[in-house]
């Protein structure tokens, strides 16, 4: 997805979440660019090529264009208050090693227990604050198109990692998330 399909996808699901939420401030850190925009002003190529030079990596493509559309997010669904943007970037074992100390060893026999411990070992940590959960990438899970697999982990599933694959098809599904549980605060 590029800067024309992010923008435009984005700013729905801001105008989305403002009506259910009768328009109060998004959470987060810093300042909405609107009134409902959940995002932040556009990375320069500058800073996506400086945070792309702190990690070693070149970005994967689709995230790339998202922080060139808004360098970070706010409330990516209901469990996710905030994506990082270019400055707070980095890798999961530096940044949280809580989840490397609980995922990232094989601490149980189970079928893919190794494969989902070194996914988190070297996992990139894109979300700043969720509710007992990580959002990542991993650099090593890259498809024909430059794409690295995104995964969600949320201790309270009990089901480990939920791969995508690809930071576009992480937040689709967050998107669709989002609405399901609106859908579901609504018959209550």
């Amino acid at each position: 997805m590029d800067r024309r399909a992010w923008k435009p996808f984005l700013e729905r699901w801001s105008e989305e979440w403002a009506a259910l939420h009768d328009a109060e401030p998004p959470s987060g850190t810093g300042e909405p660019v609107g009134e409902t925009w959940l995002g932040f002003p556009p990375a320069s190529e500058e800073e996506v090529r400086e945070a792309e030079a702190r990690l070693g990596r070149t970005l994967p493509p689709s995230f790339r264009e998202f922080l060139l559309t808004t360098n970070g997010w706010r409330n990516a669904g209901h469990f996710v208050w905030r994506l990082r943007g270019t400055d707070d970037l980095g890798w999961l074992r530096d940044l949280d090693p809580m989840w490397v100390e609980s995922y990232g060893t094989v601490a149980h026999e189970y079928e893919g227990a190794a494969e989902q411990a070194a996914t988190v070992r070297r996992a990139l940590l894109i979300s700043g604050e969720a509710d007992a959960g990580v959002l990542f990438l991993d650099p090593e899970d890259v498809d024909e198109h430059g794409e690295w697999a995104a995964y969600e982990l949320f201790t309270w599933t009990a089901v480990g990692p939920e791969r995508r694959g690809s930071f576009r098809e992480l937040m689709l599904g967050l998107y669709t998330g989002f609405h399901a549980i609106g859908r579901l605060d609504d018959q209550t």
